[in-house]
């Protein structure tokens, strides 16, 4: 499949790195580039024994697969037209390294610039860059379909895809991006994988900045809609996803985002939120009504052991993830949080929560 991503934060790269492996992938950023680049996501695996660096110890991850993943922008992708693209062509810094020679695709074709040049030279092509149809099969959107603008709109309507997948599960997003690419069959992605994008720093050069943890053998994303669009995209993408109900889809953030919510209230300070827990675990039990209809009492005590739980298996810290990460995305927390409160039938945790976390972010 031809897959394109749009939005290159920290899901776009590593969803692209996961799928390039066996589909032709790029990564669109809203925003206007010059020219097409490079990024080298790493995959980082399991936490090793704890480390000691002087007196301190700490827990390191190993990198146990790096990708080559193209980032470019709208224009670039209009350049392209229907040229085939690869991934496998590696900058100098990057050929030396086993790890991505391992992780590249194994694919023919040209790259953005070399398309470009085709184009405006009218230059012949080996039968190995051939042109393929100028559509692509697939869009994931990272960001929400309401904040798009309409020039990113119109250039994802002009590549004509088949599907286009959401990423975000706010109420209300997947009847926007239905509205916004009608005749397209929309679904909506789960992310079954952390990923985060670091400073770039001496120990973290430019393009390496984002790591992503996806344990082997597991799907990329989680995959919910109409059970025709579903049933047609679900055997083109494998095992990259596992189909399920749309009711299971919404209740996983429905259990999480409110401890989120309250991570957010202590200022992304972890060992508050573990100190919290009896209004957000109220608040999930109330989500979870909202969006499965059923009552799952949430027991403060074992919120605590899962959060303890999924913070030692990470090899990404968790701590530093979730307030790094959620952070950036405190609009859409309070969006998700005020849907649950429209639907629910009790509402106090889940207004209470959305209360303290107006007040802390400073929104009326």
């Amino acid at each position: 499949m031809r897959v394109l991503f749009q939005g290159a934060g920290a899901i776009g790269i590593a969803g692209a790195a996961l799928f390039g492996g066996r589909h032709e992938v790029a990564v669109v950023s809203r925003s206007r580039r010059n020219g097409a680049s490079a990024a080298f996501p790493q995959r980082v695996s399991v936490l090793e024994a704890p480390v000691f660096r002087g007196a301190e110890e700490t827990n390191a991850s190993t990198v146990a697969e790096t990708r080559r993943v193209t980032v470019t922008d709208w224009a670039g992708i209009e350049a392209a037209g229907g040229f085939r693209l690869h991934s496998d062509t590696a900058s100098n810094e990057a050929k030396g390294s086993a790890d991505v020679a391992r992780g590249s695709a194994v694919g023919r074709g040209v790259t953005i610039a070399q398309a470009r040049r085709y184009a405006q030279r009218g230059t012949r092509r080996s039968a190995r860059d051939r042109r393929v149809q100028d559509s692509w099969d697939l869009v994931v959107l990272t960001t929400r379909p309401g904040d798009l603008d309409e020039e990113v709109a119109a250039a994802i309507r002009a590549v004509a895809p088949r599907w286009v997948a959401i990423t975000s599960q706010v109420d209300g997003d997947l009847d926007v991006a239905r509205s916004l690419f009608p005749g397209t069959e929309v679904v909506v992605f789960g992310p079954a994988f952390l990923s985060e994008r670091v400073d770039a720093s001496p120990a973290t050069p430019a393009g390496r900045e984002v790591r992503y943890w996806s344990p082997f053998g597991a799907p990329t994303f989680l995959v919910a809609g109409p059970k025709h669009a579903v049933r047609r995209l679900s055997p083109e993408l494998g095992s990259l996803v596992v189909p399920v109900p749309m009711k299971a889809l919404l209740v996983s953030p429905a259990v999480f985002m409110p401890f989120v919510a309250e991570l957010s209230v202590r200022g992304g300070d972890w060992e508050a939120l573990l100190d919290h827990l009896d209004l957000p675990s109220a608040a999930a039990s109330e989500a979870i009504e909202a969006a499965a209809g059923i009552r799952v009492p949430i027991v403060p005590e074992a919120a605590r052991a899962v959060l303890e739980v999924i913070e030692r298996i990470s090899p990404i810290s968790l701590p530093e993830y979730a307030g790094r990460h959620f952070a950036r995305h405190e609009g859409q927390t309070l969006d998700m949080l005020d849907g649950w409160i429209a639907r629910a039938r009790d509402r106090a945790a889940l207004s209470e929560l959305a209360g303290e976390m107006r007040s802390r972010v400073g929104e009326s």
